[in-house]
Parts: C-alpha cells; structure tokens; sequence
C-alpha cells in the first residue's frame, strides 16, 4: 500500500504491520495507529528506526531499541498497565523509546518506553518511576572523521 508522509514523501507500507495504540501515545490520544521505518544509516552505532503515524502524514519519531542505550534496560510495570495490549508472552513484546536530536545530538527519554506486541500489533506508551537523569539520557554517536563526506540516510519499511 502507498503512504503519502509529508516527512518522508511516497513510501510503501504493508498494512499487516500497522500497530494499534489503545490510548495514543503520551500528548497524542487521537493517534491509534502508527508503522516502524528503518533508518539505514553506517555512522550510527544503533539500529535507528521512524514511528510514523498511518492516520496523520505530519507525525513520526525517531525511536530505538532502549538496550542499545542502557545494556540491562528493563521495564518494572504491573499487569494492570499491559492489560489493553494482551501480553501472554514477553517474547513477543518489543520496546522503544522516543529521541529526540537538538544540534546534531540525540537524547532518550528512558521512562517513556513504548511496548509493542508483535504477536497481536498492539502497543502502550508508558510511563515510568525513576529517576530524573533517565528523562533525557544523551546518546554518544561517534563522528566518523575519516569520511568527507555526510552519512548517507535512507528509510527503509519493515522489520
């Protein structure tokens, strides 16, 4: 299926890997749906990836795999606050979290996780107990000062 993104132009998604929000996530309750992109990019030493919105061609985040961050992440929540998302199994759950880049560095914000699971495509953005350093965690991207030349980007859609 064709998806016009004003971000990121005309870009094929398969409507089987759309993910359902129950409650939005955190600051956009009316967003229920949303798709992972690949960033491909060699100068980053993490898998970056794109949480575009399906309903609203104007929104996306950059996200990654939190354990490319913080070795031993691990997310402490009750049943309660998984419940929506029906998780019988945390093999099937997949965790990000939001970054954001301000003067070509990027922060995470590691109590905000999103869990999604894969088996049954549904998500939560949850937010967690800790402390106020892990709001805003920088990640140290390493400069490639061989190469002349800018890093090459591309997205790419799927797992």
């Amino acid at each position: 299926m064709q998806f016009n993104s004003r971000i990121f132009g005309q870009i094929e998604i398969n409507p089987d890997e759309v993910f359902f929000f129950p409650d939005g996530l955190i600051g956009f309750p009316e967003e229920k749906k949303f798709f992972l992109l690949k960033v491909v990019n060699d100068s980053l030493p993490f898998p970056l990836e794109v949480l575009h919105s399906f309903e609203n061609p104007n929104l996306a985040f950059f996200v990654v795999d939190p354990s490319f961050i913080v070795h031993n992440y691990s997310i402490l929540s009750s049943p309660e606050e998984v419940k929506d998302i029906e998780v019988q199994d945390v093999a099937d759950v997949a965790v990000r979290v939001i970054l954001r880049c301000e003067n070509g560095k990027f922060f995470a914000n590691l109590l905000a996780p999103i869990i999604i699971n894969a088996r049954n495509k549904k998500g939560k953005h949850l937010v967690l107990e800790g402390p106020e350093e892990l709001l805003d965690v920088e990640l140290l991207v390493k400069k490639d000062e061989t190469s002349p030349e800018k890093p090459k980007e591309h997205i790419h859609h799927g797992k």
